[in-house]
């Protein structure tokens, strides 16, 4: 009986280990900009930022990065304890002088939500760590609910 409860609970910890981390259709979080900076700027933020916020209360979370100067791109990960699913990932790539074309995606979910996608483009955007967005949202524009008379 104790075996079988042992081996039910290793699987579905087996299990939850798989359908943890950004998922490949479209149901992750993920934001896509160019950003009015430097990409080694870009890519330098968003380690820090990942250092900072991404790592959970824990820091069981482990960053890694990547930066290739010959091809102006560079990658940051967010990577899970044991199983390395990727929570978080950042890609840069210079787009011109001072401008930097820029992909975030995040699991969805606890740290790693929508929330952090605004906190990390703000973050690359305005080259200061956070682990919260204080900027305004774009205004969405308003429909007038009625015609008005002329």
């Amino acid at each position: 009986m104790y075996r079988n409860l042992v081996a039910a609970s290793a699987l579905a910890l087996g299990l939850a280990g798989c359908s943890i981390g950004i998922s490949q259709d479209s149901h992750s979080p993920r934001a896509e900009f160019t950003a009015p900076v430097d990409y080694k700027d870009a890519y330098d933020t968003a380690v820090r930022q990942a250092n900072a916020c991404l790592r959970s209360t824990d820091n069981a979370y482990r960053v890694s990065g990547r930066l290739d100067t010959a091809s102006q791109a560079g990658t940051v990960r967010v990577l899970a304890p044991y199983s390395d699913n990727e929570m978080a990932l950042v890609d840069v790539k210079g787009a011109g002088p001072g401008k930097t074309a820029v992909r975030i995606v995040m699991w969805g979910k606890g740290t790693w939500d929508a929330a952090a996608v605004r906190a990390m483009s703000d973050a690359i955007v305005y080259g200061l760590t956070s682990c919260s967005s204080y900027m305004p949202l774009d205004p969405k524009p308003v429909k007038p609910s009625r015609d008005l008379p002329r």
